[in-house]
C-alpha cells in the first residue's frame, strides 16, 4: 500500500463516534440528506422519530440545521440516516 493511501486509511479509522463531518465550506452533505428525505416523502418529524429510535438524541431545530448545512452531523447520525434511507454501503477504495 502506498504511503499516502495508508495515511488516508489511518485517518479515516481515527474518526470517533462523536466526531462530526464538516460541512463548513461545502453544504452538499446536508443537501443530500434533505434530498433523500424529500424523495421518500418523509417529513422532518418522521426522520427525527426514526433517529431517536436508533439512539440519536436530536431535536427538530438541530436536524433542520443539519439539512441546511449550518450544523455538522455526527458520524453516528450519518450512519443512522444511511440505515433509515436504506443507502447501500460501498467499500472505501484503497
Amino acid at each position: 500500500m502506498k504511503k499516502a493511501e495508508k495515511e488516508k486509511t489511518e485517518n479515516i479509522s481515527r474518526i470517533g463516534r462523536a466526531e462530526r463531518l464538516n460541512q463548513s465550506h461545502n453544504h452538499l452533505l446536508g443537501a443530500n440528506i434533505k434530498r433523500l428525505r424529500v424523495e421518500r416523502g418523509l417529513q422532518n418529524r418522521d426522520v427525527i422519530c426514526q433517529l431517536q429510535l436508533l439512539g440519536i438524541d436530536i431535536c427538530s431545530s438541530s436536524y433542520s440545521k443539519v439539512e441546511a448545512g449550518k450544523t455538522n452531523p455526527t458520524v453516528d447520525m450519518v450512519r443512522a440516516l444511511a440505515q433509515i434511507y436504506q443507502c447501500e454501503r460501498k467499500p472505501f477504495p484503497v
